[in-house]
């Protein structure tokens, strides 16, 4: 890794070493970078959208269209390496956090301008987030974009899905 690192950062590895105690540093940083970009990128989206529900469409489109970048760019971190790496985990819980704070405030958004009717709009965020995380590996992979031999474009599988959490699928009397 340290070697198309260096190569790519037009540097020696020794030089690279210099600023990196080991991969493991060099990965952190990565993941601290990549992570702090997605924040910026998805409160930017919610800013520029208009309501709560825009808001979380954008959120959701932003998110997974910057997971499927990442997917491309670092196909060989395995879900084996990152459980021997604590900082991924502690990363993941932060993140986790931020995205709980950032969808609870959303909803509660729509709760003020009543357009959505829900109790606990912490415990929302929290299934909302797990139903995104459900689709995170196969749209990040693009494997849950293609369906009975067409291909789905991510705002289309997202709208579908935004459209069952937040309308349901029962027919309304």
């Amino acid at each position: 890794m340290t070697i198309p690192v260096a190569k790519a950062a037009r540097i020696a590895k020794a030089t690279l070493y210099h600023y990196f105690k080991s991969k493991e540093n060099i990965l952190q940083e990565l993941i601290y970078k990549e992570g702090e970009e997605l924040r910026w990128r998805l409160l930017s989206a919610i800013r520029d959208a208009q309501g709560p529900v825009e808001k979380l469409r954008a959120y959701s489109v932003t998110r997974f269209k910057y997971l499927r970048k990442l997917a491309l760019y670092y196909p060989t971190l395995t879900q084996e390496y990152y459980q021997y790496l604590p900082f991924i985990e502690k990363e993941r819980r932060d993140f986790n956090a931020f995205e709980i704070e950032t969808l609870e405030g959303i909803l509660r958004e729509g709760i003020d301008q009543s357009l959505l009717s829900i109790s606990d709009p912490r415990l929302y965020a929290f299934l909302l987030l797990q139903a995104m995380k459900g689709l995170e590996f196969p749209i990040a992979a693009g494997e849950a974009l293609k369906f009975d031999g067409r291909t789905l474009e991510v705002e289309e599988v997202l709208d579908l899905l935004l459209g069952v959490l937040l309308y349901g699928i029962a027919r309304r009397a």
